[in-house]
This record gives structure tokens, sequence and C-alpha cells, in this order.
């Protein structure tokens, strides 16, 4: 790999959240660990419920998420991950994932990412870290949606209650 593409693929490295804030040769060593893949627009990378066998990073292109249904759930726009939990928890897919363009991307395999956990204590440590600060803040943007939630559904009773008073008062008018 030439100098000039390692610094451009590095600094994609570094927008990964759980592979972020690696030292220079860690991440130039998970990038040696990585395949490039290119897919048609239409393509399927994963499918719901297979097994998680990989990490595809997208570097150009789109991704689109889709549901049990086949509904599109989500977009995933370049430098951004898909499959990354799937490599510590061993869970099968969460959805199917699908290029909507021609797209670029970098995957990294299960088997080659347990070896370098194992092998170097650095990235492990390092990748372990990260995924325990993203989990926690996913974790926290997850009770701030909720909390927002029951915001709104006391606002959505209040405004029900209130039109149900609305509604006897007319009702008692009328009789």
């Amino acid at each position: 790999m030439d100098a000039d593409k390692l610094k451009a693929l590095l600094q994609v490295v570094d927008k990964i959240p759980m592979l972020g804030d690696l030292p220079r040769q860690d991440a130039a060593a998970i990038l040696q660990a990585c395949e490039f893949k290119s897919v048609k627009k239409g393509e399927t990378l994963c499918l719901i419920r297979q097994p998680s066998e990989d990490l595809s990073i997208l570097l150009s292109g789109e991704l689109s998420v889709h549901n049990e249904a086949g509904v599109e759930i989500a977009k995933v726009a370049p430098v951004s991950p898909v499959g990354e939990m799937g490599l510590f928890t061993g869970q099968p897919r969460s959805a199917t994932v699908r290029s909507s363009a021609d797209s670029n991307l970098l995957v990294l395999k299960k088997v080659a990412f347990e070896r370098l956990m194992r092998k170097n204590v650095g990235i492990n440590r390092s990748v372990t870290s990260n995924i325990i600060r993203v989990l926690h803040q996913r974790r926290l943007d997850g009770a701030d949606r909720n909390t927002a939630a029951h915001g709104e559904l006391a606002e959505l009773e209040a405004r029900l209650e209130g039109m149900r008073q609305e509604t006897n008062t007319l009702q008692r008018g009328e009789e």
C-alpha cells in the first residue's frame, strides 16, 4: 500500500469510533488486515439473522439498511462502519444491508480481527476501551431519546385530555 493511500485510509480509521485514537502503527496493522471490496448498486452485503463474519467500512457510495419486512430503516454514509458489534458479540446480523449505489468498502474479517486482538495487546486494549465508550454513549443517547419520547407522550396525553373535556362540554351544551 503506497504512503498516500495509507495516510488517507488512516484518516478514515480515525473516524470510526471503535478504531479511533489508535497509534498509527496499530491502525496501519488493522488496515493491512482489511480487504478492499467493490459492490454494485443493489448487491446485498449481509442478511438479517445470518452470522456476523466481518466489519465493513464504507469508503464511497451508499448503503441502505432494511428490517425483517424489507423496509428501509436507515442509510449508511461514507466513513461509517457496518457490523462492528457482531465482531464482539457473535450475534447474528440485526438487519439486511444492501448497496443503494456503487460502493467501495474496507472489509475486516472476524478471523483477522480476532488474530490482531490476540497478538497485539495495545490494539486489544484500545479497541475494547473504545467499544465501551461507544456503548456507553449509545446508552446515554437511548436514555435521552426515551426521556424525550416520554415528554412528548405526556404532552399528547394532556392534549387528548383537553380534547375530551372540550368534547364533554360541547355534548352537555347540546343536551
